[in-house]
């Protein structure tokens, strides 16, 4: 790689690498990215529609659809907030619950696999470097 090479260059190469691996994984359950995004966030707790495209960085009509289809397949739900009756909020079905916790320990090796020419130490700065770009 030549050293001028752009950080937005390398930042996707690594993360288109890190994405097809883990979903390599997903598919086998006919998953996308994005629906286990949002499925994983869900197995936190109940969030409204708005909540969750802002936690899971997809734009609210993408996050609807990707919703709708995990809906589909009895994996989340929606009902309304007993608190705001104007507001919905979507829940990790107990299925979807089952299928993040069998999914999670073999995306959590794909994503170490994807980072094994880096040191434990090193990964871990990585990843601090990131999380602060992210908020940042």
């Amino acid at each position: 790689m030549p050293p001028d090479t752009p950080h937005v260059d390398l930042l996707r190469q690594v993360a288109t690498g890190l994405a097809g691996r883990v979903q390599e994984i997903l598919a086998s359950c006919d998953l996308t990215l994005d629906q286990w995004r949002v499925l994983r966030t869900l197995d936190e707790g109940p969030l409204s529609m708005s909540d969750l495209s802002t936690r899971t960085r997809i734009p609210a009509p993408t996050a609807t659809r990707v919703v709708d289809r995990l809906v589909e397949r009895s994996l989340v739900y929606r009902n309304v907030d007993a608190a705001d009756r104007r507001r919905v909020l979507v829940h990790a079905a107990e299925r979807g619950r089952a299928l993040c916790r069998s999914l999670a320990p073999r995306i959590a090796d794909a994503e170490r696999d994807g980072l094994a020419a880096l040191s434990a130490r090193e990964a871990a700065t990585l990843r601090r470097l990131l999380e602060r770009l992210a908020t940042g």
